[in-house]
Parts: C-alpha cells; structure tokens; sequence
C-alpha cells in the first residue's frame, strides 16, 4: 500500500517533466503529462484546409526513484532509448521527477520503475504562422481556449473565416514593415465590412498587443472627427461610445481589454484604444453598423451537429456612413516609438477595414514613407471578395488530379499531400497509414472527402 502511495505521489507531484529522444533531453509538453485533457475539435480555414489536431501517442515514463540503475537494467534501457549508459546515468542522478521516453514500441523492457504512457499531442501543420490565435505543442491558443467547451468533446470542429494565403500575406506585410521600420513588435488585423469577421490576424513580438489599449485615438483622428461633425450626435462622448471605446468588442478571444475612455470625453488624445476598437469603429463609420467581430465561422460535435457563430450587430441611426475609403496613418515620434496605420479599402466602395501597429520603432523618414502604403494583402482580400461567387473558393485542383498513395505516411506527412488537393481529411487511429479512401491512384473529380486510418 505504501508502495502504491509512493507511486501516486511520485506522478502528481513532479514539478518539471524532462524529455529523452534522439535530439537530446527537453521540457515534456503540457499535452504529454499524466492524466491530462487535452483539445481533440480540429481547426479549418475558411477553406477547411486543417490548421489544427490532435493526435494520439505513446510512449514512456521513466520513475527515477524506483528505476534500480543496475548495470544489467542500464543496458537494457539504453538498447531502448538509444541513450549511453552515461547519459542515462547522469539523467537519473539528477531528474527529481519522472521523465518522459518518447520513444513509442511495441515492445519495452519489463523494468521496475518503467511505465506505459499514452498521451495525446496537438498538431499544427502551419507552424507559427497562425500563433497569433492558436496555439503550439507547449501551450494553448487564445481561440481554442475561447471554445474549449466545443473543442474538448471529440469529433468536434471549428471553422474560422481566415485563409492560409491570406495569413501569408499579411505576416509577410508585417514582418517587412517591422523590418524596415527596425521595430520590436507588430501587430496586424483585417475586417470584413459585410460580414464582420476578421480575415487575417497576425501578431510578431508580443502576445496580447492587438487587444492591449496601447493607441491613442489622436494619432489617426482625421476620419473620426469628420464622421462627429457630420453626424447627429449631441456630443463627442456619446459619439465614441457609440463607435464601442471603452467596451470590449466581443471577439472571440479571451483576455480582451476595454481600453480607457473617460466619463466626459473633450479630447481624442484621452481615449486610448486597442488596434481591434479602432478597426471595428472604422468599419463602423463605413457600414452604419458596429459589430462584435469574429475569428469563427462555425462548430460543432459532427458534420450534421454544427451551428454558424453569430456576429451580433447595432444599427447607429444618428451616423451617417462614409462613402469613400482611404489609408490613414501616423509616423510617430522618437518619443513616443511606434507607427501606426488604418484604412478603408478600396478607396472606391471600400470592402475592408484593416490596421497595422508596431511598437519599439527605431527608424524614421523614408522608412515610415515607405510602409505607409497599403498592405499587399488587404489588396489580394478585396480582389478576393469582388469574385463573382461570393463563396469561399476551394484549394485550385487539376481536372487530371487522383488520390495519392499514402500507405506508410505519418499523419503529417500525408497532410502535406492532401491539403494541396483541397480534399477534408477524416482520420483515426495513430502511427502510419494502413488504408486509405479512396484507393490511390482515384480521379479526384467530385471527391470533397478522403478517410485514414493509422496503426
């Protein structure tokens, strides 16, 4: 009994998990510790290509205060691992707590001390280029904390209103105005006016700074006090209260600010708002609307099981809408060390409403000229949007494209394969494929879906 104690004790209460693999020893995951839930809904983009998953694994778990490290057991478990008998040596002297093999087998060494783990690790085929929202394999994403209710039950799903090319573009667009702006950090957003959802977001340096109210509105005031003077507003307060200062925007993303806005409001360079306030109440001055913009598009438990994420929205009867667009930019000072830049875009019957903000901005003149101009990518996104159908399009396939062979395949590896077919992978199990549907080598014509299954 006091054994079984021990054991317990030693699982619940190791403060750090340290990680045995060919590339050396590293902090075991979030998603790897014992007994721990972790996200199973898939994420999509507005296209259903897969941005996030979870797989299932196993592996091993090393007790080093049980382990006995006699020479015959040292040579056994480094057969194992592919670690020396130094190394592991050296491990178990110094691990205060179990450690993670994350070598998986269909055969271990039956040693005292060496237990069976599975666990489950969370995928993300991007990489970093959706961090701004999701998450990596050591920590959660602000979006799928948002709906971890939805996304905790398996076989749910989330599908968000971003494209992969969309993101590209943006991040590109930002990393190139931090570049030349020799700044620390960055953040940028861009809204649909007709539908009121965020397009593309992207964050470089700082977590949190596209809901952090680190703007002051006086920095791009042009279009919002000509929007007051035209207006039938009694006063400037009721004005931007109306435009959503001083209220979260409802986005769905944990953690958002309200900002700072005074009781009584005589001056622009009192309301200090995030970059998400200022782009929503753009946007409010084009459509007449303001909105509670919105990352997600639709979840739910199955495909049948699924429900749109609303966007509420509020009608401003005393504003009267802006007919044209524009790009409306501030260039900061050596003081104050940041660039900022808001617009409506197209200029002509804008559809858009993005903003750009770095922070730690330590070059000026030409610099701040030059990334003025309007982002790449809010002008791919408005071609986007004038198509002639006004549905998502599919990834481009060739009329002559067939089901590859996958057989073999990790998980991963077959995704780099199916995600450029623009097909809606279905999967279960874990490991490599074993089968597949459809078989390879099937015209892809009218196949919209394609099932693995992983041993």
């Amino acid at each position: 009994m006091k054994r079984v104690l021990f054991l317990i004790l030693v699982f619940f209460c190791g403060a750090a998990f340290l990680g045995v693999g060919s590339g050396g020893s590293r902090p075991l995951s979030k998603q790897q510790e014992l007994g721990a839930s972790t996200l199973k809904g898939r994420v999509y983009d507005a296209e259903r290509r897969l941005l996030a998953y979870s797989e299932e694994k196993k592996g091993f778990i090393l007790l080093p205060q049980v382990f006995q490290p006699s020479r015959e057991n040292l040579s056994r478990l480094a057969a194992f691992t592919g670690k020396s008998r130094e190394e592991l040596t050296l491990l178990l002297a110094t691990a205060e707590a179990p450690v993670f093999l994350g070598a998986p087998a269909k055969e271990y060494p039956q040693l005292k001390g060496l237990l069976w783990q599975s666990y489950t690790e969370r995928q993300y085929p991007y990489g970093p280029l959706f961090a701004s929202f999701l998450g990596t394999a050591e920590k959660e994403g602000p979006l799928e904390a948002y709906y971890q209710k939805i996304l905790a039950r398996e076989g749910s799903f989330l599908r968000t209103a971003v494209k992969v090319e969309f993101q590209k573009a943006l991040s590109r667009d930002l990393l190139r105005a931090l570049k030349r702006l020799h700044a620390r950090a960055g953040c940028a957003v861009v809204l649909d006016l007709s539908s009121g959802r965020i397009k593309a977001l992207v964050s470089k340096g700082a977590e949190d700074l596209l809901l952090a109210p680190e703007l002051r509105l006086s920095w791009v005031g042009s279009p919002f006090e000509e929007a007051y003077y035209d207006s039938m507003y009694e006063g400037l307060t009721s004005f931007l209260r109306a435009l959503g200062f001083g209220e979260p925007t409802g986005v769905d993303l944990p953690g958002e600010n309200p900002g700072i806005m005074p009781p009584e409001v005589s001056s622009l360079e009192e309301v200090r708002p995030s970059l998400l306030q200022t782009v929503r109440a753009l946007a409010a001055l084009r459509t007449g609307k303001i909105v509670s913009p919105k990352l997600g598009v639709e979840a739910g438990l199955s495909r049948k099981e699924k429900y749109l994420i609303n966007v509420e929205t509020e009608e401003l009867e005393d504003l009267v809408p802006r007919e044209k667009g524009g790009v409306w930019w501030y260039g900061g000072s050596r003081k104050a060390g940041v660039f900022l830049m808001i617009g409506l875009w197209p200029r002509k019957d804008p559809t858009l409403a993005f903003g750009l903000y770095a922070k730690g901005v330590r070059a000026w003149g030409l610099p701040c000229y030059y990334t003025r101009f309007i982002p790449q990518a809010v002008k791919v996104m408005a071609a986007d949007l004038k198509s002639p159908s006004g549905r998502p399009k599919r990834a481009a396939r060739s009329h002559r494209a067939r089901m590859p062979n996958l057989h073999g395949l990790t998980l991963k590896a077959a995704l780099e394969k199916l995600v450029p077919l623009g097909l809606e992978v279905h999967f279960s199990g874990f490991g490599v494929t074993v089968k597949q549907w459809p078989a390879p080598g099937t015209p892809l014509k009218g196949i919209k879906d394609c099932r693995l299954v992983l041993r």
